[in-house]
């Protein structure tokens, strides 16, 4: 069932929709996104939210896609044509709560041909822990897509949706009796030797391979970019240079500097202390080819009983702002014969196995059910 969009002044349609998707028996659950810029408050969604019995999660994201175009502002709705068990938790809670909340509400949702919505506030700082415990509780063969919401100012709200409201520092999941076929990757190559995580603290790197950390960084990026780094241009040029977390028989997990701290290096997510590393670097026709290839990879698993003409897609807006004016052709090439809708975010969570689950940023996430 294909996607809606609605302009955010437009709160007629939004509730008439809603109230249309309430009364058609083949919905069973519906997506709700809305983007960051100038979106509705608490105040005035909630009463739209809470009259729907079907199950809603979501979130409020950077920007939205729909149908193979960036959306700024505004509400994207994907109805789903099987049933959601949907949670929210509240991430300034005891982590060990997590495990037990999960066991009182996902008790039988277990069926290896399943799969687990999840999105999260990005802003959490235990966003990991939360994941972790998701991980433990479903394990390898539930088929997890998702991502971070919020906002690129990087500033703290209530960004988390459900038929209850909105949420700050909070995830919502969304278990189904549904299984997912996933493309992931992200189109960055490596241009240094690998590299050892020494000190961290919270998400910033302190020392690596025992030296401080942007000492390290600023060599090779300097040496590959012809580029001297400093304070003022940091962020210009190491949108081009984030680093990669080596994985086993997985795709690499980019990891985004943001900017400098004092000798240490801050990420949109954290790198743990012990972690190999390596320097990435990518251009247009790099990440263009990690788009094509997640896109490829989610088709060629399709099966007949899925819906072969439409792609849910979760893409890192680092990317866009990556890309800019050129992000145009990656939405171009996603969208070719397919109906594309999604979300912008900042950071995707995606495994279907493969490994262990994990916040990738600087990458895209295609899904097809």
């Amino acid at each position: 069932m294909r996607s809606i969009y609605i302009e955010l002044e437009d709160q007629v349609s939004l509730g008439r929709t809603l109230n249309l998707y309430e009364e058609d028996s083949q919905i069973k659950a519906i997506l709700f996104f809305m983007a960051d810029e100038n979106h509705l408050s608490e105040e005035i969604l909630k009463p739209f939210l809470t009259p729907i019995s079907k199950p809603i999660i979501g979130g409020v994201f950077p920007e939205l896609i729909f149908e193979g175009e960036r959306k700024k502002t505004g509400i994207l709705l994907l109805p789903l044509l099987f049933d959601l068990k949907t949670q929210v938790f509240d991430l300034s809670e005891d982590p060990e709560m997590y495990l037990s909340q999960l066991e009182e509400v996902q008790e039988n949702s277990m069926n290896p041909m399943s799969s687990l919505f999840v999105f999260t506030d990005a802003l959490s700082n235990r966003k990991e822990v939360f994941l972790e415990s998701l991980f433990n509780f479903f394990g390898m063969n539930t088929t997890y897509i998702g991502g971070g919401a919020g906002s690129l100012t990087f500033e703290s709200f209530p960004c988390i949706i459900s038929n209850d409201g909105l949420f700050e520092n909070s995830a919502v999941i969304g278990w189904g009796n549904k299984k997912m076929r996933l493309g992931v990757a992200h189109g960055w190559h490596t241009i240094s030797s690998m590299l050892k995580v020494t000190q961290t603290d919270e998400n910033v790197v302190e020392s690596i391979n025992w030296k401080p950390a942007f000492e390290i960084y600023k060599e090779v990026v300097e040496e590959h970019s012809g580029q001297k780094l400093t304070l003022d241009n940091f962020f210009e040029i190491a949108k081009s240079y984030p680093l990669g977390i080596e994985k086993l028989d997985a795709e690499m997990i980019v990891r985004d500097p943001l900017k400098l701290m004092d000798n240490g290096l801050q990420f949109v997510d954290k790198i743990r202390e012990g972690e190999y590393v390596k320097i990435l670097h990518g251009d247009i026709d790099s990440l263009l080819l990690g788009a094509s290839c997640a896109r490829e990879s989610a088709l060629s698993k399709l099966e007949k009983c899925m819906n072969h003409d439409t792609l849910f897609c979760i893409d890192c807006i680092s990317r866009v702002l990556f890309m800019d004016d050129e992000y145009e052709k990656e939405l171009n090439l996603l969208a070719k014969n397919k109906d594309v809708s999604g979300i912008l975010s900042i950071g995707e969570i995606a495994n279907s196995g493969e490994s262990f689950l994990e916040i990738f940023n600087k990458t895209i996430a295609i899904s097809v059910w």
